[in-house]
């Protein structure tokens, strides 16, 4: 039987990947988050590698508070660790044990100039959550031939049991909407969102078909803007929402973020559209009836 380990199983793309490969019989899954190995420790990692003595290592752990670590340097240094030297210690693991990494980046690495980017874009990161992921890319790069760097955006699926994880864009609307008829949303900052189980397929097809190591986008199709997604999930969960388009300048925050940062999929077969993947995600955990 062959044996995955995944890394950050507590993360809302962590737990699907677990769900994914546990549904197959012929993985053995090893799913473990920051309470049992820390992807910033050599010897934490050493240790878990050597137990479980994996076929593919998927790291799906991640520092992923865009503001905080703009305006604290503090949680910028752990933003740093987290995103960036501890994949490289991974990577230089899994070097040295002939075992392939599976690393996520994000858009931000970008910085929205151009509106989209493919595999071969050469980043330019505008925030320090951005640094930190590019770092990341760098040290895995540095440290292993034996990698798949997979750059996506804006997930969204169900909410991770880590205390680090946060809800997606389409949760927040709908609490915020209970309240609310109307909703001021920017209109700006376009991009693609990503189904997490629609992701944890697509990786676990990447491992299994033995693709070509390298960098690859896997994102749902559809890139829009904030407002646009809003404006779509009222109408598919058939809400009566006002959706009002705002500038990013209404919600001052500490980050820059890309004005648009569409990542372009030229390698592999592209995933369903988002409000396909949308559609499914508020039937089964909201169980909404929606459009047809």
């Amino acid at each position: 039987m062959k044996r995955i380990l995944i890394i950050g199983s507590h993360g809302m793309l962590g737990q699907d990947l677990a769900k994914v490969f546990e549904a197959d019989q012929s993985w053995h899954v090893f799913a473990f988050d920051r309470d049992k190995v820390d992807v910033a420790s050599e010897e934490s990692l050493l240790k878990i590698i050597d137990e479980v003595d994996p076929q593919a290592v998927v790291n799906a752990t991640g520092y992923n508070a865009v503001d905080k670590c703009e305006s604290d340097e503090i949680e910028y240094e752990l933003a740093k660790k987290i995103n960036g030297f501890g994949p490289g210690i991974l990577a230089k693991i899994g070097k040295e044990k002939g075992i392939p990494i599976v690393h996520y980046s994000t858009d931000y690495v970008f910085d929205g100039e151009k509106e989209e980017y493919d595999e071969k874009a050469k980043p330019s990161p505008i925030s320090n959550y951005g640094r930190s992921k590019f770092l990341g890319e760098e040290e895995i790069q540095k440290n292993t031939d034996k990698f798949w760097l997979v750059r996506t955006s804006k997930l969204f699926g169900r909410p991770g049991k880590s205390a680090m994880s946060k809800r997606s864009f389409f949760d927040t609307m709908i609490t915020l909407a209970k309240d609310n008829r109307i909703l001021k949303v920017v209109d700006e900052e376009k991009s693609c969102f990503t189904y997490t189980p629609d992701l944890a397929l697509k990786t676990k097809e990447i491992i299994e078909e033995g693709i070509p190591f390298g960098i690859y986008h896997v994102i749902n199709e559809g890139p829009c803007t904030w407002f646009e997604a809003a404006a779509e999930l009222f109408k598919i969960a058939k809400m009566d929402v006002e959706v009002v388009p705002v500038a990013s300048s209404e919600f001052p925050r500490p980050a820059k973020r890309p004005k648009a940062s569409v990542l372009l999929n030229t390698k592999l077969k592209p995933l369903r559209h988002y409000t396909k993947a949308l559609k499914e995600y508020l039937e089964e955990n909201y169980g909404m009836l929606t459009e047809k």
